[in-house]
């Protein structure tokens, strides 16, 4: 963040919120010009700053009513058993969220699917049979208090 001028870090949180904007409220905001937005917004998606856009979905919306958060022991932590359980991992689209995690678990994951009876099936034929799984603990979701994709900065 030491190399983003204060235009910029503001335009960041602006766009944070929502990647679609009103141009002449955005330069209105940040006292820029339209080009200077849009070079701006090119240089940060150029150094990594930006690494995507995406529209947010409504899970209940397409079916995926069940969210279950899952942590997994392996039963070493041997690199070769990590780097397999990872790749594995990050192949599964049920799986939206994934870390690596130090202390009791190795492993936190979030999943999202239609009901149990989904993930019933995920556990049995897709997440339980990855080797080296020593440990798999499951919560499920009752209520989201809180989902964001927002950074403080």
């Amino acid at each position: 963040m030491d190399t983003l001028g204060k235009q910029e870090l503001e335009l960041l949180r602006i766009l944070q919120k929502s990647s679609r904007f009103d141009i002449t409220d955005l330069t209105e905001r940040l006292n820029m010009s339209r080009t200077s937005i849009y070079d701006k917004i090119k240089k940060l998606e150029n150094e990594g700053y930006i690494t995507n856009y995406v529209a947010l979905i409504d899970p209940k919306k397409v079916g995926l009513n069940f969210t279950v958060i899952i942590t997994v022991s392996l039963n070493s932590q041997q690199i070769e058993y990590v780097e397999e359980f990872s790749k594995k991992i990050a192949t599964l689209d049920e799986v939206v969220e994934a870390y690596v995690t130090g202390g009791i678990f190795d492993y936190i994951l979030k999943v999202v699917v239609q009901n149990p009876e989904a993930f019933s099936e995920f556990i049995a034929t897709k997440l339980s049979v990855i080797p080296h799984i020593s440990k798999i603990k499951s919560s499920f979701v009752m209520n989201p208090i809180k989902q964001s994709t927002e950074l403080y900065f």
